[in-house]
Parts: C-alpha cells; structure tokens; sequence
C-alpha cells in the first residue's frame, strides 16, 4: 500500500511510519493539511492517516476537501490521529468523510493492527479493480464481437447500418456527398464449389484485406455486406472519387493473383462494383444504398470485373 502520512509533528511521522515500513508498505510524509491536498491531487494512495490537530486547514476539513476532489470512484480509508476522542469530535470526524479513530499518544502495536486491518480492505479493493477491469474487456470483446465479422475482421452488416444511418444524416446536415460502393466477387459459388469453403474462407479474408486496406481515412469503413458482398461508405466522398476508389479496389482484388479457374471472366478471382453518391437527391441512406446495389447490376449484366456508376 502507499499510505500518506498527514501531521505536523515530525516525531510523530517517525513513528508512523517506521511501523507502516515495517509492514512493507510505501509512505509518503505532509506536515500539513494544505501540503496533502495538493499531493491528492496528481497522485492516488491507499490509506491516509491524519492528524486533526494541525494549524491552518486541520485533518476534518482535510479530509472534507480529498473527499470531494476523489469523488466516490476513488476511495480509500482515512484513519484519524487525535487526542480528542469525545462523542461530538468522532462524530465530526466521521462524517468529515473519515473512517477510523486512532488516539495519541500512538501505540505502535494498536498502529500496526490498524494497518493490518486496513490490508484486507486494500486486497478487497485490489479483487474488486480486477473484476472491473475483466469486466470491461468482456464488454469490449462483446461490442467488438458486435460490430465486426469474425471471418475477415470488416465491420459487420450492424455496423454499416449504424454508420450508414449516422454519415447520412451528417452529409443532409452539412450539404456533402456521401458516397456508398458496392461489390461482389465473381462466380464466388463456384469458386467454393471448385476449391472447397476452407479455400473460400481464406479467399474472403485475403480479398477483405485489401479491402481495408483501402480506407485511408478514419470516416471511410469496409464492411462484409453478407456471403462475398462488401461495401464501402466514404464519407465526404464525390461520384468521381469513389469511381476511382473503387477502380483501384478492383485491380488490387486482380493483382493478387488468386487462382480461380472455374470463372467466366478471368482464370483469377475479380471484383465488380456498383457506385452511388448522394449529392441531395435520396432521402435516405437505404437509396443510397439501392443505387450502388442497382449500379453492381449493371456491371454483372455487362460482363462483370468492372466498375458501374449510378
């Protein structure tokens, strides 16, 4: 633990703290109440002993003040020195935000068992932190787990709507094009017919990559659309750009060199590509959505391995 050690008195300090050290523990000394709430304020500690009886700011309005800039997630306990041991200074005390009582002159043996009493609530809060930082990994696994396809490591179709939903209303809002690209790889059913679902699987994750790889900016996302579909929001993003984006897309599915002889159109795997851009004409991500989808049509129609614009 490291316990702050708040008095005035210099001896006093000594002796509390070559007790605390004999327990192995870290100290930290203040000789006044000033001195230890500005310490509180960059550090953390786990356990305060404070004198009450200090000039100036004395330990109950001390405690008062860490109390308020710790704020609840933080607590920790405050044991009280003090020759004042009556019913109205304990009340005082406690409801200063103190925690236990201890009366001077200090015995070293009643220090060392409060502090050995204060190491199981240390350890508790140790457990306690634990938990809560398992907890919160859980929760982001899940919400990654949520969000992303586990196959190719893209945003999932929840994901795309959520963020399709969010981009459209803030390119209505500000008067941008938003544009949405839409694609499938070719006669991907008889690749897996040909080559079997575990070679289909890793031609998925290969072609997603790419994918990715083509967001360079934070707005743009790659989803997995469903089966071999994918599709791109780019936000910010003109009919002209997205047409380019998309090309290049489709030459790097080609330059991998996948092999798949059963295709109609190449002896490795391609993409087409369908692309949308609102400019204030739809009123609605889904339309926007539904001509990229039209647009991806009309590149199967007239031969696949190409790009179609809206």
């Amino acid at each position: 633990m490291r316990v702050l050690i708040v008095d005035d008195s210099k001896s006093i300090r000594m002796l509390v703290a070559e007790c605390i050290f004999s327990l192995g523990h870290e100290t930290v000394h203040m000789e006044s109440g000033n001195d230890a709430v500005e310490y509180i304020k960059e550090n953390s500690v786990d356990l305060i002993m404070m004198d009450v009886e200090m000039p100036g700011m004395n330990g109950f309005e001390t405690t008062q003040k860490i109390r308020k800039i710790k704020g609840d997630d933080d607590w920790f306990p405050i044991i009280f020195l003090t020759t004042q041991v009556d019913d109205d200074s304990y009340t005082q005390g406690i409801l200063a935000g103190g925690d236990a009582y201890m009366e001077k002159p200090i015995s070293p043996l009643r220090l060392q068992l409060q502090i050995t009493a204060m190491e199981r609530i240390y350890r508790m809060r140790q457990k306690l932190e634990q938990v809560q930082d398992s907890l919160l990994e859980a929760n982001k696994t899940l919400l990654h787990l949520s969000m992303f396809d586990q196959l190719t490591g893209l945003a999932n179709r929840r994901n795309f709507d959520d963020t399709l939903d969010r981009e459209f209303k803030l390119a209505k809002r500000e008067k941008k094009p938003l544009s949405v690209v839409l694609c499938d790889i070719d006669f991907f059913k008889l690749y897996n017919d040909k080559y079997g679902h575990q070679k289909g699987d890793q031609c998925l994750a290969d072609v997603s990559l790419v994918l990715a790889n083509a967001c360079t900016r934070p707005t743009d996302l790659a989803c997995r659309y469903g089966g071999e579909e994918f599709i791109f929001i780019l936000p910010s993003t003109d009919l002209k750009g997205a047409t380019i984006i998309a090309e290049k897309v489709r030459e790097s599915i080609a330059k991998l060199g996948i092999a798949h002889t059963e295709s109609k159109v190449a002896d490795h795997v391609t993409l087409s590509l369908g692309v949308a851009t609102y400019q204030g004409q739809f009123k609605s991500g889904e339309e926007v959505t539904k001509a990229a989808d039209d647009a991806l049509y009309r590149a199967k129609e007239k031969g696949r391995n190409r790009v179609e614009k809206a």
